[in-house]
Formats: C-alpha cells, structure tokens, sequence
C-alpha cells in the first residue's frame, strides 16, 4: 500500500510495528524495505502457532503433529538503514531486545530522504482526506 506508506513517512514515523502471521522470507524483503525507505525502525512481530492450537472445527491432514509450528514467528529488529539489529528468529518464542539509536535516522536521511527533497514538492502534491463523519 505504498500511499499509506508515504503517509506514514510524511508522519515523521520513528518505530513501525508490523505484525506478521508468520515473517517469511518475503515479509522480511517488504519489513526491511520499510526501514530503509522511511528511514525509520521496524519491529516487524510474527506469531508463533502450533497445530494443536488450530480450532477443533477445522480438520488437519493426517501427518500432521499437534507440535508441528503453523505459524513459525520470524520477529526482527530492524534499523533504518535495513541492517537487523535483532533476529530474525523463527520457531521460537523469545524476546528481542536492541537499542535503538534515534540520531541514526537523521543521519540516513542525508543517503535516501523520501519525504525531503526526493519527494519532489515541485511536481507532485500528496493530501489525505479527512473523515469528516463527524
């Protein structure tokens, strides 16, 4: 949804949470993008699910153990410039813990500023409507 991404950088967005069902590999590709274009932070979140966690009402396939992981996590720190600070880590449930450094923003900007002069304010004008339901 790249205009609700521009909106967001436009926001002055520091730290992104995206919550993932599973962050494979290409949630990790879009996560990392994110960072590195609005030159933010992102804790991208994936859930961690068993088998035997899926609802009773659903049937399973035969060779398919009750610990087998549906959902194998993939949670990652990530800093502004796309390098991860933190996982990614699959088919556990842990922690992550990093320091997030937030001047390191201001100096990516001077490499990639998508909200600055790249933006091009010269050519295109960008707005959000407003709800206005009251």
């Amino acid at each position: 949804m790249p205009l609700a991404r521009q909106h967001m950088h436009n926001s002055g967005e520091q730290i992104h949470i995206a919550v993932w069902p599973t962050v494979h590999e290409m949630h990790q590709v879009a996560s990392r993008h994110y960072a590195f274009e609005g030159r933010c932070f992102v804790l991208a979140a994936g859930q961690i699910m068993p088998a035997v966690s899926l609802p009773p009402g659903l049937s399973r396939p035969e060779n398919l153990s009750f610990e087998t992981l549906i959902e194998r996590g993939g949670s990652a720190v990530i800093a502004p410039d796309g390098r991860y600070l933190a996982g990614p880590v699959f088919d556990q449930e842990i922690i992550l813990r990093a320091s997030l450094d937030l001047a390191e923003i201001d100096r990516e900007c001077m490499t990639l500023d998508v909200t600055g002069h790249y933006s091009r304010p010269d050519v295109f004008q960008f707005s959000v409507m407003q709800d206005k339901s009251g």
